[in-house]
């Protein structure tokens, strides 16, 4: 068995184990062990291969690949098989700024051909990219044979789905308006918006238009100036109250409740109810624009608020959602003042040309010129942006392709109710999302994603949608083409038409798909749902998906829509989701910021299980933070464990004990034995069932607790039976017990801290056990290390350990090092107090450095009664004489005070002046005798004799020396078995009697082998304390 260092390198000893994995093809040989037992069914969230991961991508890899693993211990047959997004908008931006493009007019100038190979190119290299990464984490997949969404396999069988919903009336083409980035120039789904608002700060108008007829303006509201050139009415909320109020000169109407905007008292003229306002005609903004020449009504709507503005709301239905649905309800017109690019299109005379940013002071100027500005301010809101290029973005009218949800919902809600949610609270958002989602936007005007299998005919008006290569092969003009295509992206599937029944030639739409889409088919596209049926069901639905939160609204929700129309099934049994990985100071990483960490440099500064253990300790109810400082914390108590193995390690590699060929009787274990099977085999227990119900971080919690159980308790109260045992039964029993609970704790953390246990694996069991497995994750999750259970002792380790965690605290709060020997230690508590006393006396009294210890049945004799004052009672009767009856009691002297107590007892009490004071007036109060201190805790009472004689001292003094000296050894890097000589110089006659009482012990403990008068070139020579002396010790070979 090689000797460890006792501070490992991480990072060299992960590579170590990743060339050991690859050299012995580990993953292989899991794969082959657990084929064919019971299935474990996993489906991957595609990765976007689009750029490096960052560290804070690796929680969701971590839970994924700790529960694989940890399923694949339990004997399951697993899915490895890793995803990648391979297509969409997030690569066409980065590809954009490659080459230097800016926007799409630009990309159709480069040739759309150009354009998606670089794609494509950039897919391939990141995704190796991630591959080499994920590696270096320690993620154990299926890495040849990952799955592309951009495969011609995945986008037929998004085809397929289209085809069902057109099949059953659920494709359709409308107007409405949508989220808009004028950068990308192409829409965003309700889904695609989930978490891209951001607070900004726009410039917004009061606005004061005339009404018809009437002797007053007005007073609207509106954060988008650009949408006024779009504006077609103004809404009141018909049961508001609404007032005219005359201001600077003019009459103005707006909201009762909101006259605070004018930021001045004014007179109300004239108050009335909304409904008072509705059909009034008004002057628009820009009444000349050539889109307006129509009348201007006042409407009503009771979606009118009175939270902000002045409850009249500017309506454009062609630049907002809510507006469009008024205007549908009402056939109010429908105008888009913007282009794909957000410029102002020539309708908006003064404004054409220019981008809706620009145009803000245009606006203000010119209503200022026309009297209808009240007045601009800035706000700031919350607004959405492009969730790749973050642009802000618009609302535009379009015409775009659509899922209606209204008949798929009440299928989704049905087929989710038996599906497990990690968090629980995660259910309920997905069913409040499904409860509130509007139709599926599908359709993108881009160039890099799944073509949209679309095929109007405008003369017949049918829309064919076409659900598979075959199908595109017999309806082709050309079938030859079909089967020449490179891949079935833009541009070559544009050139592939077909023939409508009345003979007219089609081309497929221009548009291509939402990348959702994409990745909500994988159930289909990589379980071979169109291939193997029989595959497809004994590996559908999966038994377990895990991503973001935010992932509710997007990946599980459009893998739920499409599986329902499918298969009437939910895709899924179960869903794990976490929250936000955030840097130490609670801030997003983001490149921009300089705060961006990519994981491997990470896994190459800190280590890879730093990681690892750091995420899988942090629960996914809530945001974690990730930084250095918390890696330097998750290293430390790393280093704890790997503390316990070299401890074994250290003695095992000079002992070489057989343990393969030795099992301890029952005879043969201590109460510490016993405690650690129990204890050992409870965490195996409780890890089995976190694990099992996604709760990694109690793992790491009772991980913890244990790994300083042992340090603290069982090799700390053991460590002389590991070195100077003399009972060779007795020593090979302690090596058997601390062997198989680190083994037991490595089989039970390679999930989470997969390197540093597969290197003890190595380094200790399989030199102890030849024919263990080759690797730990070939070795299964582990049982009980032995098959008696020993009924009690965890319960009464708990009191030893409370009673010795009292007596630590008694000594430290009167100052009484441990090194110090004491005379005594009473114990008085429950009915096992005995038996603990009896089971762990010679541990307590050892930890404790305490000679001998007793159990007492009251505390009584080491304390001495005395009364104090009892100031309600006292004062009740008193009044005012209270306080000298408190100081008269105060000079009392011992012998009085206990006069006093006798009185006490008897009923009437005499104080001084105070004759004949009855005894409620008093309370009877403990304090400990000379010599003694106690303590009551956790049901027990702790009395330790704290007088210290001469023998005592010098114990005292002779410990403290011979730590003195073991520090020295270390200090000299002699090896734990190296025999040395040495010296000492004693400072007076005490330090000289100690040395002298107890230089044979001392010799022993120290390995001293000669104690000689100098030593010339000493290996270390220092000045060691000794209570209030020291000695000066030179050590040497």
């Amino acid at each position: 068995m090689k000797k460890e260092q006792t501070v490992p390198n991480f990072v060299e000893l992960e590579k170590n184990v990743l060339k050991f994995w690859d050299d012995n093809k580990c993953f292989n040989k899991l794969v082959e062990k657990n084929r064919g037992n019971e299935r474990f069914k996993f489906l991957d969230g595609p990765a976007t291969a689009n750029n490096r991961l960052g560290v804070h991508h690796f929680w969701g890899r971590t839970l994924k690949d700790l529960t694989i693993r940890y399923n694949a211990l339990k004997g399951r047959d697993c899915q490895y098989q890793n995803g990648f997004d391979a297509q969409g908008l997030w690569v066409e931006v980065n590809i954009e700024k490659e080459l230097g493009l800016n926007g799409k007019p630009e990309v159709m100038e480069y040739g759309i051909d150009k354009f998606t190979n670089k794609c494509m190119e950039r897919v391939n290299y990141f995704a190796n990219e991630i591959t080499k990464q994920s590696i270096r984490m320690g993620q154990w997949m299926d890495w040849e044979n990952s799955y592309f969404t951009n495969t011609d396999e995945n986008i037929t069988s998004i085809w397929h789905f289209l085809k069902e919903c057109d099949k059953r009336g659920w494709i359709v083409k409308k107007n409405r308006p949508m989220a808009w980035c004028p950068r990308c120039g192409t829409s965003l789904s309700e889904h695609e918006m989930s978490g891209s608002y951001g607070e900004v700060e726009h410039t917004a108008v009061f606005i004061k238009l005339p009404v018809k007829n009437k002797d007053f303006k007005m007073v609207a509201w509106t954060t988008t100036p650009w949408t006024l050139s779009a504006n077609v009415a103004l809404a009141v909320n018909p049961d508001f109250d609404y007032v005219k109020v005359c201001f600077n000169g003019e009459n103005l109407v707006l909201g009762k409740d909101r006259l605070k905007i004018l930021k001045q008292d004014v007179e109300i003229l004239e108050t009335f109810k909304g409904s008072d306002l509705v059909g009034l005609e008004y002057e628009t903004c820009f009444p000349e624009l050539k889109d307006q020449n129509f009348a201007h009504k006042i409407v009503a709507w009771d979606m009118v608020d009175n939270a902000e503005g002045s409850c009249v709301v500017h309506i454009a239905p062609g630049c907002g959602a809510e507006d469009f649905e008024l205007g549908q309800t009402l056939n109010l017109p429908e105008i888009c003042p913007i282009n794909e690019q957000g410029v102002m299109l020539d309708s908006t005379g003064f404004l054409a040309g220019k981008k809706t940013t620009d145009v803000v002071d245009l606006v203000v100027n010119r209503l200022d010129k026309d009297q209808k500005l009240l007045y601009a301010h800035k706000y700031k809101h919350s607004y959405p942006h492009c969730w790749r290029c973050k642009t802000d973005l618009v609302y535009k009218l379009i015409s775009a392709w659509f899922i209606k949800i209204d008949e798929i919902r009440p299928l989704a809600l049905k087929a989710i109710e038996d599906v497990e949610f990690k968090p629980d609270f995660a259910k309920k958002r997905m069913v409040d999302w499904l409860n509130n989602m509007g139709d599926w936007n599908i359709s993108r005007s881009r160039f890099y994603g799944l073509p949209l299998p679309f095929y109007v005919c405008e003369k017949c008006g049918k829309l064919h949608v076409i659900g598979s290569l075959a199908e595109l092969k017999k309806m082709a003009v050309e079938p030859e083409k079909v089967d020449k295509l490179p891949n079935i992206h833009r541009p070559w599937i544009d050139d592939i038409k077909i023939k409508c029944e009345c003979g007219e030639e089609l081309s497929r739409i221009a548009e291509v798909g939402d990348v959702w889409l994409d990745a909500g088919i994988t159930p289909f596209s990589t379980k071979k749902y169109f291939t193997d049926k029989k595959y497809f069901e004994a590996n559908f639905p999966s038994d377990y998906v895990c991503e973001m939160v935010e992932q509710i609204k997007l990946w599980f929700y459009s893998l739920l829509i499409m599986s329902v129309v499918l298969t009437g099934k939910a895709p899924y049994k179960k869903i794990v989701t976490y929250q936000y990985v955030k840097d130490e100071k609670g801030g997003e990483f983001h490149k921009s910021g300089g705060n961006s960490l990519e994981a491997d440099v990470v896994a190459d500064k800190v280590g890879a299980d730093v990681t690892r253990y750091l995420y899988a300790s942090s629960s996914p109810a809530n945001d974690m933070r990730f930084g250095f400082n918390l890696t330097d914390e998750a290293r430390r108590k790393l280093l704890s464990f790997w503390n316990v193995y070299t401890f074994f390690n250290t003695y095992a590699s000079l002992d070489n004990p057989d343990l393969a060929n030795f099992k301890p009787t029952e005879k043969d274990f201590t109460i510490s034995d016993k405690w650690l099977v129990e204890i050992v085999n409870k965490f195996v227990e409780d890890a089995d069932r976190y694990y099992a119900d996604d709760k990694s971080f109690l793992v790491v919690r009772d991980f913890e607790k244990l790994v300083d159980d042992l340090s603290n308790f069982y090799i700390r109260s053991n460590r002389k039976r590991f070195w100077k045992s003399e009972n060779k039964n007795d020593q090979m029993t302690a090596y058997w017990c601390l062997y198989n609970a680190i083994k037991s704790l490595i089989r039970v953390m390679t999930p989470i801290i997969p390197f540093v246990c597969e290197h003890i694996w190595q380094n200790l069991v399989r030199e102890i056990e030849k024919d263990e497995a080759i690797c730990v994750m070939l070795s299964g999750f582990p049982t009980k290390i032995y098959d008696i259970s020993f009924e009690g002792v965890l319960e009464n380790t708990k009191i030893a350990r409370d009673i010795m965690s009292t007596a630590q605290r008694l000594r430290n709060e009167n100052q009484i090092k441990v090194k110090q020997p004491l005379k005594t230690m009473y114990v008085s508590g429950g009915e096992n107090t005995l038996k603990v006393l009896e089971d762990f006396g010679a541990i307590i009294k050892e930890e404790l450095n305490i000679k001998n210890l007793e159990e007492v049945t009251d505390d009584s004799k080491f304390n001495d009664e005395y009364l104090s004052v009892n100031f309600k009672a006292a004062g009740a009767v008193l009044k005012g004489d209270v306080q000298k009856l408190k100081t008269q009691l105060s000079a009392l002297n011992d012998e009085q005070a206990q006069k006093l107590v006798e009185q006490y007892k008897k009923g009437t009490v005499c104080v001084g002046d105070f004759k004949e004071l009855d005894s409620s007036l008093f309370n009877l109060e403990k304090k400990p005798k000379t010599d003694f201190v106690i303590a009551h805790e956790n049901g027990n009472t702790v009395v330790l004799d704290i007088n210290l004689d001469k023998q005592l001292i010098m114990e005292g003094m002779y410990r403290e020396f011979v730590r003195g000296l073991q520090v020295l050894r270390k200090e000299a890097d002699f090896s734990i078995d190296e025999r040395i000589f040495a010296s000492f110089e004693t400072s007076d006659e005490q330090s000289a009697e100690v040395v002298f009482m107890f230089m044979e012990k001392i010799k022993q403990e120290v390995l001293i082998k000669k104690l000689i008068e100098d030593i010339e070139k000493p290996v270390i020579s220092k000045k060691v304390e000794m209570g209030d002396s020291f000695v000066i010790v030179k050590l040497g070979r």
